[in-house]
């Protein structure tokens, strides 16, 4: 696990934002919410928000253009 990851806090509407961004990119993608891929998104998704990246059209246009599956 990423320690940042684990450590930040977020408000209730920064989780209601990511969890929908989350489940968006994974009903795009076809994952499963307990599925390795799943957890590779939701890591990856709170890293680039702790980072400064808010825009939901930012993190979709991101994912869209990510492969997380080599």
């Amino acid at each position: 696990m990423i320690p940042a990851a684990v450590t930040s806090t977020f408000d209730p509407n920064e989780l209601a934002f990511l969890k929908r961004v989350f489940d968006d990119v994974c009903l795009q993608r076809g994952l499963t919410g307990g599925s390795t891929q799943a957890s590779d998104v939701a890591v990856e998704m709170i890293q680039l928000y702790q980072r400064g990246m808010k825009d939901e059209k930012s993190l979709h246009r991101h994912f869209d253009g990510h492969s997380f599956f080599g």
